[in-house]
C-alpha cells in the first residue's frame, strides 16, 4: 500500500467521521436551544419544578443504562419519540443503510487494502442519518406548511367562544396529517390528565420547529396569565405566511445553483459512457491498473466534495 493510497484512505475516513459530527452537532444544538427555551418559559411560570427537575437529572446520573436506547438512537439519527413518524421501522431502515456501507466499503478495499473495509462503520452512520434527516426533513416541511392554517383555525374557534383546548382538539379531526396526528396525540394526551404545558412542550419537541416552540409559548402563557391569545397566534400565522413565501421565492431562485449542480455531476459520468463507446480500450485502463483506480478514488471523492459543498450552501441559503 502506497504512501499516496494511505493519504487518501486517510482523508476519506476524516471527512467520513467529520461529516457525521457536523450532522450530529448541528441536529442536537437545534432541539437543545428548544428545549431550553420552552424549559425557561416553563420553570419561570411553576418555580417549584425547577426542584423536581434537578432532582430527576441527578438521578439519572445513577442509572446510565436507561440512557443507551437514546444514545444509540441519537447515533443513527433517529428519535425514540417519533417512532410513530416513519414509514418502517428504524432498524429496518438502519439495517438498510448498512447494504450501501457494505459495497463502498468492499469497494474502497479492492481499490486500496483490507483497512479500507473500516470505512464501513462511518459511512452506516452517515447513510442512516442521512436516510432519517430527509423524512424528518419531509414531515418538518409539511407541518411548516400547515402551521398558518392550522393557528387561522384555532384564532376563530377561540374568537367563537370556544375553549382552548377544544379547539385543539378540533384542529385534530379536521386538519390533514402530519398536523392532525400531532393535534389528536396531544388531544389525548390532555384527555388522561397530563398539564396543558407539557402537551404543548411535547408537540414542539417532536416537530422540531421554532415556530411551534412560540405557539407552544403563547398557549402556555395565556393558559397561566390571560391575555389576548388571538392577537398573538393570528400575529404568528402572519409572520409564519411570510416566512413559507419567502423560502418558496428562495427556493426558486436557488434552482438555476441546483440544476448547475446536477449538470456538474452528470458530466463526468456521461464522458466516462462516451469514451466506453468510442474507445474501450482507452478508458478501461483506469479500471484495470492500481494508478487508474488511485484516481477514480481521488475523483470520486473531489466529486462528493463539490456536490456536498453546493449543497450545504444552497440548504443554509434557504434556511
Amino acid at each position: 500500500m502506497t504512501r499516496l493510497q494511505l493519504f487518501l484512505l486517510g482523508v476519506a475516513l476524516s471527512a467520513t467521521a467529520g461529516l457525521v459530527l457536523l450532522r450530529a452537532l448541528s441536529g442536537g444544538k437545534q432541539a437543545r436551544m428548544l428545549s431550553g427555551r420552552l424549559a425557561g418559559v416553563a420553570h419561570a411560570l411553576a418555580p417549584a419544578r425547577v426542584m423536581q427537575e434537578g432532582a430527576r437529572r441527578r438521578r439519572s446520573i445513577l442509572v446510565l443504562p436507561a440512557n443507551l436506547p437514546h444514545a444509540v438512537a441519537a447515533t443513527f439519527g433517529y428519535r425514540l419519540e417519533r417512532l410513530d413518524q416513519y414509514p418502517l421501522p428504524p432498524l429496518a431502515i438502519v439495517l438498510a443503510a448498512l447494504l450501501p456501507a457494505t459495497v463502498a466499503g468492499l469497494y474502497a478495499a479492492s481499490f486500496f487494502s483490507g483497512w479500507a473495509r473500516l470505512l464501513v462503520l462511518p459511512l452506516w452512520l452517515l447513510f442512516a442519518r442521512m436516510a432519517f434527516g430527509k423524512i424528518h426533513a419531509r414531515r418538518a416541511a409539511k407541518l411548516y406548511l400547515q402551521l398558518p392554517d392550522t393557528l387561522s383555525m384555532v384564532v376563530r374557534a377561540v374568537r367563537a367562544g370556544i375553549p382552548v383546548v377544544e379547539a385543539l382538539r378540533t384542529v385534530g379531526r379536521e386538519v390533514m396529517d402530519p398536523t392532525g396526528a400531532e393535534f389528536r396525540r396531544m388531544s389525548d394526551q390532555l384527555s388522561i390528565g397530563i398539564t396543558l404545558e407539557t402537551a404543548l412542550r411535547g408537540l414542539a419537541l417532536r416537530s422540531g420547529l421554532s415556530e411551534y416552540g412560540f405557539f407552544a409559548v403563547a398557549l402556555t402563557l395565556q393558559n397561566a396569565a390571560g391575555g389576548n391569545l388571538t392577537d398573538t397566534l393570528d400575529n404568528l400565522a402572519d409572520v409564519v405566511r411570510k416566512r413559507v413565501a419567502a423560502r418558496q421565492r428562495g427556493a426558486a431562485m436557488a434552482s438555476q445553483a441546483r440544476t448547475s449542480a446536477y449538470i456538474l455531476a452528470s458530466v463526468p459520468v456521461v464522458t466516462i459512457a462516451a469514451l466506453l463507446l468510442i474507445n474501450p480500450d482507452y478508458i478501461m485502463l483506469l479500471f484495470e491498473d492500481p494508478r487508474g483506480n488511485t484516481l477514480i478514488a481521488l475523483a470520486l471523492a473531489s466529486l462528493g466534495c463539490g456536490l456536498g459543498s453546493m449543497r450545504l450552501m444552497i440548504t443554509r441559503s434557504l434556511s
